[in-house]
């Protein structure tokens, strides 16, 4: 129990922090409207990303709705994060004039990189053209619907194994924006998405051990 508090209050620690770093967000839509037209790295990325973030807050909206969890302070931080970038990115596309979702499924804008693709990256591309939903990471509906019928320990392991693959699974995308977006404010929004979900990903695995979770 002793070690399960003392990873509590880490938790509760890093949300305090991610919080303290999300107010530059406010200024990232002014900043991306005054910016030259969009390339097509900065479309796909707000069309994916945003979609990708959906599902994070769907995750993050079931454990909070499940009874008491030593989670919940990261479950906020993550959905508290993640509303306000699907926000910044709503309102890149629509001052851009470009539909919420991509008109295919697929990562094809991370083609249009400044370099060729490199290994790691045509692995990506693999991956997501082989992944259901179009990019890996993201939780199956019989994974969901589990995630609904349980509680307890065993639902917040759950929770962090999904959250922890959802993580991993969407950053190869903010790490290539960040380096290539055409927009100064997406790749300021790429850069901070990887090292927010680094943080929560260092804090999820830790909080992951010590509920006993592989």
């Amino acid at each position: 129990m002793r070690a399960f508090a003392i990873a509590a209050l880490s938790l509760l620690a890093v949300t305090v922090s991610c919080a303290a770093g999300y107010g530059f967000g406010r200024h990232v839509v002014s900043a991306a409207a005054s910016s030259p037209a969009p390339d097509p790295v900065d479309v796909g990325f707000a069309q994916a990303m945003r979609a990708h973030h959906d599902q994070a807050i769907v995750m993050t909206q079931i454990l909070l709705g499940r009874g008491d969890t030593p989670l919940a302070g990261l479950a906020r931080a993550i959905q508290s994060a993640q509303l306000l970038e699907i926000g910044q990115m709503k309102g890149w596309l629509q001052l851009w004039r470009q539909p919420l979702l991509p008109a295919t499924p697929g990562m094809d804008w991370m083609l249009f990189g400044r370099e060729p693709p490199d290994a790691a990256l045509k692995r990506y591309l693999s991956d997501c053209r082989d992944a259901a939903g179009g990019m890996p990471g993201l939780a199956t509906q019989e994974e969901l619907e589990r995630l609904r019928r349980l509680d307890g320990p065993v639902r917040d392991r759950l929770f962090l194994g999904l959250m922890i693959r959802h993580h991993e699974g969407g950053l190869p995308m903010a790490r290539f924006a960040a380096r290539n977006a055409g927009s100064d404010a997406v790749r300021a929004l790429g850069a901070e998405i990887v090292a927010q979900q680094t943080q929560e990903l260092a804090t999820m695995a830790l909080a992951l051990q010590h509920l006993g979770g592989a």
